[in-house]
């Protein structure tokens, strides 16, 4: 089989039903253990009677883990200050943050007899420190305040003193060493002289080159120091090693960057791998996303081949057992392993990012999660996954990462014989390993602990994984610390947890595709790190399509006029097809159709209306593949972008159903006094004209489509002219699902001519438009000026989108969240980020990080799956942003190189700094992000300041201070507000989306509201009493 088939079936046993994996795994495991039950739970039991037996105390960081759970607020604020303080650089934010977090709960709550003296000194000392930084009610509407105590003035600089040694005691816990000269001599301390070590250099992934370049360092100075210092009379096995993490050695370490990582990360890894083989110790790739998995497996690969290494036996992986795919990982492993006639080192984990890939998951919308959704299941694959490597003994060493009791009892019991070690994370379950060290050396082998190293900044997100870890629920860790628990409930013998389930899934966790269930389906989405669905992708724009043509339709007819040809933006030599522009003639028969048909459509029931729509999406879903390649070729959008857009409008469709049926299925009955009905319907207007954009063909075109219809109108559809071709196919599919021709009439062709016609007739009832505040100021002027009935119009325009970054935020989540929400998309998303405000304590840091990711974006073709930015729609566009970026050529900062073979209307990411917000006057439609320096004391001028710009679309806040963010939210005059995230993307039904002021009229698109705006309001009122009295009241039974 080769290693490509092998990737597939890998993949394959990732995208199965859990209920499938498990029973394959218990079919391999039961057989084997079913008469080692009973030794094996002894073996635990003995562990943790150990294991209490040597703690004369909890530890105090585990004693305030287990007394504030990690799911109530008090450990939520733990985690924060963990997470967020040591990387503030002013005092200001850091009091900010201590004031936010000791005063917004009630410590004494935390305090008694039976908390020890650990959790009441604490709890005590986080309540009255709460108490002394606590602001009267007048102050808490402001962030500043007028006036301080002078108890507090005098507190603030001793309590951020205390606190941050109180947090670095927390990191001490779980960092072995700052540095790795002093981690290597710490190492030969008693307490660790039975133990080996596999460092680990702090941080997570890179998003420079010059990050890149730095973990290179880092590592190969990690590996001089751990070679020179072993002992080289011990084998490869007996000698410490050193882990890294690849996406810290490359910024873009993703599957689709293959190519480059092939040219740039490889060849440092060999050097790597060459520099452990010289002083023969091991090097283990670290476990990482599951979405990484595959990619570290053909890097594993290209080393394992590779004839520099050969007869070196120190190349290792850790392997998470959460994941589904783990089982048949290792029969890959050990196939590459025996071809290359060497030793593979595998690490077993349980899982690191577990949370994470849960809501990745659910956000993909594809058929099932690639990780376990219970604990007890990754301890039944963890068991399965280790029998399978004692099979394996001739090409890997297993490493057996646990600080579960049973889990260690298991090994004991099957590793008789067998060469193997357990591993140890630092800091967690220090007693495990006392139990460890203290058995005998010839016959049990040593514990491996997993050290990590490097400078407290660095270690944040490390750090809230090992709180996570050490603080859920499922711990050991936790059960263990646990007086009330008895020695099974703290072993939980995995098979027999297992066997009383009724379904192996967790009941809690739905399905991606089921979590909006029992009111809509999730939109079903790919999963382009599947080397299925990349093959499956790549196809479709391999293959020749038709030479596409596109025109108007009405009354479920083809108007054939005047053709204009088309041409893709991405290449502009590339002819797609052409498209038929609406004449005068063809224009007033669409409003005689409309008007005709609505008194039909008007009163067809609301589930018959449901049953076409819900038609169209299966549809739509069944036709993605058609419709990716349109809005690739003819929009420019990226593959991913694409995606987004089709299943954007998949939602649009489950949810207006179902909101539908809520609103229109019957009256709203209004009680009052007896003998009278008083009901509200609500029923359609009338003829609705929908102007959409081009820069969501799909969702857009088809939202503003299907909310009308479901209300009971009729629709004069016109798209932009750029994406004609796609609304012609749109259209074809809601007539094929059954919608009448009657009730919806697309216009082609150009927007003033069509607006000319259709705003000034008499029997237009409402509009609904997307696009520039100019075009939506001259849609409503027109109204305005038209005699008779007032027109309402419906109205999503630009935004001067801004976010807001205090120092209190982690810098790789602001890199990472600005390139998503300004560059994406060719930053031609309404929502999209145009001015990035930066506390200046962080501004210096914030600017090289993110100019360094900005060189990382690749600008190409948008069918490439490594292109992350495409071309921006047409010449006029491009035109605009290149005159915007000229404007400001002094104060560009970093921008994209763009390659000079593309031949489209490509325009480069650029950044641009400015020093007043007022020479921003108008949105730039393009991937155009401009930074602006503010001081900490400044934040409430700038929020009135973004307010007087008068735009309100979206606004995204970055700060871990909830009263920084409270203020914000309050005060900004803003539809969408994002905290800690990007500010894109927005989901329909979790984030309805419109703005307010220069952005839009409301209601917001993907609402509960969104419907009505379109519906009329009726009232039946009906004296029940006028056919000579109240029969229904003198009917009454008094009992």
């Amino acid at each position: 089989m080769s290693d490509k088939l092998n990737f597939d079936k890998i993949n394959q046993f990732g995208c199965e039903s859990e209920e499938l994996v498990v029973k394959s795994l218990l079919e391999y495991l039961l057989p084997i253990v079913k008469d080692k039950t009973s030794s094996i739970n002894n073996k635990a039991s003995n562990i943790v009677k150990y294991a209490k037996k040597i703690t004369k105390f909890i530890n105090p960081i585990d004693s305030l883990l287990h007394e504030y759970k990690l799911n109530s607020k008090e450990g939520t604020i733990l985690l924060c200050l963990a997470e967020a303080l040591l990387r503030i650089p002013d005092k200001k934010t850091i009091d900010r943050l201590l004031e936010d977090k000791f005063t917004s709960v009630d410590w004494k709550d935390h305090t008694g007899f039976d908390k020890g003296i650990y959790v009441n000194a604490s709890s005590w000392a986080f309540f009255l420190t709460g108490k002394i930084l606590d602001k009267n009610e007048i102050e808490k509407q402001h962030l500043e305040e007028t006036y301080k105590s002078f108890l507090k003035r005098i507190s603030e600089p001793i309590f951020r003193v205390a606190v941050k040694k109180t947090v670095m005691i927390l990191a001490n816990q779980f960092v072995f060493k700052p540095s790795i000269e002093e981690g290597v001599k710490y190492e030969g301390n008693a307490k660790y002289k039975n133990n080996l070590f596999s460092f680990d250099m702090l941080g997570e992934g890179a998003r420079t080159k010059e990050d890149a370049e730095k973990y290179f360092i880092d590592y190969q100075k990690a590996i001089h120091h751990v070679g020179e210092t072993t002992n080289k009379e011990l084998s490869i096995q007996e000698r410490n090693g050193v882990s890294i993490k690849l996406s810290a050695l490359h910024p873009r370490y993703e599957r689709n960057n293959f190519q480059a990582l092939e040219l740039e990360l490889l060849p440092k890894l060999i050097d790597l791998c060459l520099l452990a083989r010289q002083y023969d110790i091991q090097l283990c790739i670290d476990a990482e996303e599951n979405y990484r998995l595959i990619l570290s497996l053909m890097l594993l690969d290209k080393l394992s081949s590779n004839s520099q290494l050969k007869g070196w036996n120190g190349l290792g992986l850790a392997i998470q057992a959460y994941q589904k795919r783990a089982f048949y990982v290792i029969d890959w492993i050990d196939h590459i392993a025996r071809r290359d006639s060497r030793v593979i080192n595998v690490r077993l984990a349980k899982g690191a990012y577990w949370d994470n890939e849960i809501k990745m998951a659910q956000e993909l919308g594809i058929d099932y999660y690639p990780v376990f959704t219970r604990k007890s299941l990754t301890d039944i694959s963890w068991m399965a996954c280790a029998l399978k490597l004692f099979t394996m003994q001739d090409n890997i060493f297993p490493q057996f990462a646990t600080h579960n009791a049973h889990s260690i009892a298991f090994i004991e019991e099957f590793g008789k014989d067998k060469q193997f070690e357990f591993q140890l994370v630092y800091g967690m379950a220090e007693q495990i390993n006392g139990y460890f060290n203290q058995q005998d050396k010839n016959t049990y082998p040593k514990c491996r602990i997993y050290a990590p190293v490097g400078a407290y900044e660095d270690l944040l997100p490390y750090l809230m994984r090992r709180l996570l870890e050490n603080g859920a629920n499922t711990s050991f860790i936790n059960k263990l610390n646990d007086p009330k628990l008895t020695i099974e409930e703290i072993i939980d013998d995995p098979v027999n947890v297992v066997s009383n389930y009724s379904q192996f899934s967790n009941p809690k966790i739905p399905l991606p595709t089921d979590i909006f269930l029992p009111e809509r389906k999730n939109s079903k989405g790919y999963d382009l790190e599947s080397e299925h669905t990349r093959l499956k992708v790549q196809n479709i724009f391999s293959q020749d399509h038709n030479y596409f043509m596109a025109c108007s339709i009405v009354n479920g007819e083809d108007t054939k006029e005047t053709s204009h040809q088309i041409y893709n933006p991405s290449n502009a030599d590339e002819l797609l097809g052409e498209v038929s522009f609406a004449n005068n003639n063809t224009i007033d028969q669409a409003v005689v159709s409309a008007t005709k048909y609505f008194s039909h459509w008007k009163n067809v029931p609301i589930e018959e209306k449901v049953k076409i729509i819900q038609r169209y999406a299966d549809l739509l879903e069944m036709n993605q593949e058609r419709l990716l390649y349109i809005c690739v070729k003819e929009a420019g959008k990226t593959i991913r972008d694409a995606i987004n857009d089709i299943r954007e409008a998949i939602d649009f469709c489950h949810y207006y159903c179902n909101e539908a049926l809520k609103i229109f299925s019957k009256p709203v009955e209004l009680k009052g006094p007896t003998g009278e009905e008083n009901k509200l319907f609500y029923e359609g207007k009338g003829v609705y004209f929908a102007i959409s954009p081009w820069n969501f063909p799909v969702a857009i075109f088809l939202g503003q489509i299907l909310a009308p219809l479901l209300a009971g109108n009729t629709l004069l559809a016109k798209p932009a002219e750029q994406t004609s071709v796609v609304s012609y196919e749109l259209i074809k599919l809601l007539f094929k699902a059954g919608l009448p021709p009657g009730a919806l009439q697309l216009l082609l062709g150009d927007g003033k001519k069509i607006a000319d016609l259709v705003l000034n007739n008499v029997n237009l009832k409402g509009v609904v438009f997307t696009g520039s505040c100019q075009t939506a100021n001259e849609i409503k002027k027109k109204l305005n000026n038209k005699d008779g009935e007032i027109i309402p119009l419906t109205a999503e325009t630009g935004g001067l989108n801004f976010m807001i970054v205090d120092s209190s935020a982690l810098i790789e989540q602001v890199v990472d969240d600005v390139i998503e929400s300004g560059f994406h998309s060719a930053g031609q998303r309404c929502s999209a980020l145009r001015v990035l405000a930066v506390q200046d304590d962080i501004y210096d840091k914030t600017v090289a990080m993110l100019k360094g990711a900005i060189q990382e974006i690749k600008v190409g073709q948008p069918q490439d799956l490594a292109s992350d930015v495409g071309p921006v729609i047409d010449q006029e566009a491009k035109n605009k942003i290149i005159n915007h970026i000229k404007t400001f050529e002094k104060n560009i900062l970093s921008q994209t190189i763009i390659q000079k073979e593309l031949r489209g209307f490509y325009v480069a990411p650029t950044l641009i700094e400015i020093s007043d917000l007022i020479k921003i006057k108008e949105e730039i439609f393009g991937p155009v992000v401009h930074i602006y320096k503010y001081q900490a004391n400044q934040l409430e001028t700038l929020v009135h300041d973004i307010n007087q710009l008068n735009y309100g679309l979206t606004l995204g806040i970055q700060s871990r201070i909830e009263n920084t963010i409270n203020y914000i939210f309050n005060n900004a005059n803003v539809g969408n507000i994002y905290i800690n995230r990007n500010i894109v993307g927005a989901v329909v039904g979790l984030q309805p989306f419109g703005g307010r002021g220069l952005s839009g009229t409301g209601p917001k698109a993907g609402g509960p509201n969104y419907l009505l705006k379109f519906a009329n309001e009726k009232v039946f009122t009906y004296n029940t009493t006028a056919a000579g009295g109240n029969a229904s009241l003198l009917m009454l039974d008094e009992n």
